[in-house]
């Protein structure tokens, strides 16, 4: 069996560094290709992938046969299936189930945030003042790291010194944070520039930032630092 991931431009993709992250950071082997987003061949790429719509999408060759696994959370619960020992969940069941707890929250919920601050790895704005809907968010955000951290402490990640799934999912968060300069606690400062430091993350954002294309309605016409601040 063999993994082909496809992957959204890695410049804006935040599901994309997501489920990079599950490969890279765990150790699964894998193929993967980037397809611009919303482009003629994106068009192409959901034909040839229904009933995928949207990036990541996991193709799993076997001979002849393909199956097509989509959306993020599909994808993770598949490689925990299929490699029980590569620790994307913690091991302790009250962490693990609070670890799901919170990529559900994050896959599903922090609308303000996701809608309003678009993950752009490339910029980073100085003047960026967000919505009174994704300070909500921020501060939501702020506030499950820091008891996450206190419940399980160690770090430097969400629950101890092994990168989980947690960390995967709030990843694209932190660069988020990082590209529109939000400030927070301590504790949440400390932990997104562990996040941004890993090195599966800066190998994606060296590959984000050769990429050629741009998507317009994902910048913004406000002031902005060099790209090589970002992380």
């Amino acid at each position: 069996m063999e993994y082909k991931l496809i992957l959204g431009n890695r410049i804006y993709s935040s599901w994309s560094l997501r489920a990079w992250l599950m490969f890279k950071s765990f150790g699964i082997s894998f193929q993967h290709r980037v397809v611009p987003l919303y482009t003629s061949e994106f068009e192409a790429f959901q034909a040839d992938c229904f009933p995928a719509r949207q990036v990541p999408v996991l193709l799993l060759a076997d001979g002849a046969d393909t199956t097509i696994v989509w959306d993020s959370l599909a994808i993770a619960e598949l490689l925990h299936e299929r490699h029980p020992r590569a620790g994307f969940w913690p091991s302790d069941p009250d962490a693990r189930a609070t670890a799901r707890s919170l990529c559900a929250e994050m896959h599903s919920g922090f609308r303000g945030l996701r809608s309003t601050m678009p993950m752009n790895l490339k910029r980073t704005y100085s003047t960026f003042q967000p919505s009174p809907e994704a300070v909500r968010d921020i501060e939501r955000i702020s506030n499950l790291w820091n008891w996450a951290a206190d419940r399980w402490g160690g770090g430097p990640y969400l629950f101890g010194s092994e990168f989980t799934l947690a960390d995967a999912f709030f990843t694209p968060v932190a660069a988020r944070f990082r590209t529109y300069s939000i400030k927070v606690d301590a504790m949440a400062e400390t932990y997104t520039n562990t996040l941004l430091s890993h090195p599966d993350t800066a190998e994606f954002r060296e590959d984000a930032i050769r990429e050629p294309w741009i998507m317009e309605h994902n910048e913004f016409p406000i002031d902005w630092n060099r790209p090589d601040k970002l992380l």
